[in-house]
């Protein structure tokens, strides 16, 4: 009990087991941390990370104080210092710079000659080291940023496919029909166009344009299907087909060879969609639909005085403009994954025969192919660039106008797969710190090795027996007392507290063992001995 009483080898026990559980927490938090580039980063909200490194910091400080009276033990056994001689001025200024560490009685007792000098640089030592895991600590505070990374959760299997129709024939009952697709769902062909629909949605990406279905009402981290990909392109062909004004109501044109001997009118109506891609069997009495899709476009605008417009726009007698494209889309079917807004696909092959021919016919429907020309007005007004017009109107009719017909009418959004094949991955937001690699270095540095040595020279302290002034002057009840309230006494460092009590002490006694030392009125003893065998 005697040992275990001693402040002494309390400072020595708490030293080692905080050295060891640094230590293994050092090691246990690099593990754990994961070093991308030159920075460390953890799973862990920021604000709990830091957190940590605070208290981490203060209960290491706290445990410098109590080992203080045995790394001050340890350093006179270091030194084989066996006899403290000085002033009580001398004593009692190491008796303050060990109990509170104050900076101004900490540097006036490192000045002071005689055996005591040593111990105060000790207690310097401690107190520096103290500042110096402060800084460290408001380092890493600085340094540390908080983040969210998204990553996979539960995968969910869902038939998420498109049911696209197969049993496309052309008589005028069946399923893709002149007369039963297309446009059979005006409603349902808008919403898709606008990207408005609750089941489809049109996802516009650098090679084509894709029909998918929509993403999971959840937040999900990944989701994937079938789909259709398209890609659209148009080029003004006005003087390749030769289209002039001629008289009257006549603004012809007529195209070679290389486009089907397209002709006709374009005054006719404001704007058409002329298939030449489909070819009519006669012996089969089927249509062979060509892939890609192939189209004479026809489009007129009003005349934009204040505009100037290129050579393939061409004035017609009753004011308007004309402008002739030809416009091919291919078309396939994918498979595709969504990860964080993200598209990936992989082709699984093109649309049949029938399907495609009913592609053909919905992207000539007049309702959606107007609207398309209505939302590229603005390019061929404002620019009078035939080809950057040409451009836009791919993107509205080649894809958007085009898919939204025929996804109206022979597109189902929920196929009707075994659920295994497609699905989502629901989202999971991980907080995670990120915080330079060269701040934590510092932090586990300064907080270990100084420790370790703190504790190394602890063990010395076990070789001494006149430790009995260390214990009275570094009792863990005062370094308490100093650690909680250390802010008493503003306007000096040191504790006054202690002072007056220095200066009401007449006279001590202390036996230990066969040697005897006494202290008599401080106030007017110059010289304080310490003997020891």
């Amino acid at each position: 009990m005697k040992y275990f009483s001693s402040t002494i080898f309390q400072g020595i026990i708490l030293g080692w087991v905080a050295s060891v559980l640094i230590f293994v927490s050092v090691v246990f938090v690099g593990m754990w941390g994961q070093i991308t580039e030159f920075n460390v980063v953890w799973d862990l909200r920021v604000g709990l990370f830091l957190t940590a490194v605070t208290m981490t910091t203060r209960i290491l400080s706290f445990i410098a104080c109590f080992m203080m009276p045995a790394i001050l033990a340890g350093m006179l056994v270091l030194n084989k210092i066996l006899a403290l001689n000085g002033s009580g001025a001398m004593i009692n200024l190491l008796v303050e710079a060990s109990v509170t560490r104050g900076p101004l009685c900490t540097l006036k007792a490192c000045f002071i000659s005689g055996k005591t000098r040593i111990l105060a640089i000790v207690i310097a030592s401690v107190l520096v080291w103290q500042y110096t895991v402060s800084l460290a600590d408001l380092y890493l505070h600085i340094t540390a940023i908080g983040r969210s990374q998204q990553l996979p959760g539960l995968m969910v299997p869902s038939a998420r496919s498109l049911d696209i129709a197969k049993n496309c024939s052309y008589d005028h009952f069946g399923t893709c029909s002149v007369y039963l697709r297309g446009m059979t769902n005006p409603g349902k062909a808008l919403k898709i166009y606008r990207n408005a629909s609750d089941t489809l949605q049109i996802w516009n990406n650098d090679d084509g344009i894709y029909l998918l279905q929509t993403s999971p009402a959840f937040t999900s981290y990944a989701y994937s299907g079938s789909g259709i990909l398209l890609k659209p392109s148009c080029e003004p062909i006005s003087r390749i087909c030769n289209l002039k004004a001629r008289y009257g109501a006549m603004t012809n044109y007529s195209c070679p060879e290389s486009l089907w001997y397209a002709s006709g009118n374009t005054q006719v109506i404001l704007s058409d969609a002329n298939i030449t891609s489909e070819i009519r069997d006669l012996n089969t009495g089927t249509i062979i639909a060509l892939n890609p899709l192939h189209a004479i476009i026809t489009v007129r605008y009003d005349f934009e005085r204040t505009s100037k417009y290129d050579s393939e726009f061409v004035r017609e007698f009753h004011g308007a403009q004309s402008i002739l494209l030809h416009c091919q889309i291919l078309t396939s079917i994918v498979e595709y994954v969504v990860t964080l807004g993200s598209l990936k696909s992989l082709p699984l092959g093109n649309l049949t025969n029938s399907q495609q021919f009913a592609f053909g016919v919905a992207s000539t429907q007049g309702e959606m192919l107007h609207r398309a020309v209505d939302d590229v007005e603005y390019v061929a007004h404002n620019t009078g660039n035939s080809t950057l017009f040409a451009n836009a109107f791919a993107q509205q009719w080649g894809a958007q106008a085009a898919i939204a017909g025929f996804s109206s009418g022979a597109v189902e959004a929920n196929g009707k797969g075994s659920g295994e094949e497609y699905g989502y991955v629901l989202e999971v937001v991980k907080e995670q710190t990120v915080a330079p690699l060269s701040a934590v270095l510092i932090y586990v540095i300064i907080i270990t090795f100084p420790l370790f040595i703190f504790s190394c020279v602890c063990l010395f302290s076990l070789q001494n027996n006149t430790n009995w002034i260390l214990e009275f002057i570094s009792t863990p009840q005062r370094l308490l007392y100093q650690a909680l309230f250390k802010e008493h006494h503003n306007d000096d460092a040191c504790s006054k507290s202690l002072s007056d009590q220095a200066m009401r002490i007449k006279e001590i006694e202390c036996d230990n063992e066969e040697p005897s030392f006494q202290v008599k009125d401080l106030l007017t003893t110059q010289n304080i001995t310490m003997n020891h065998s």
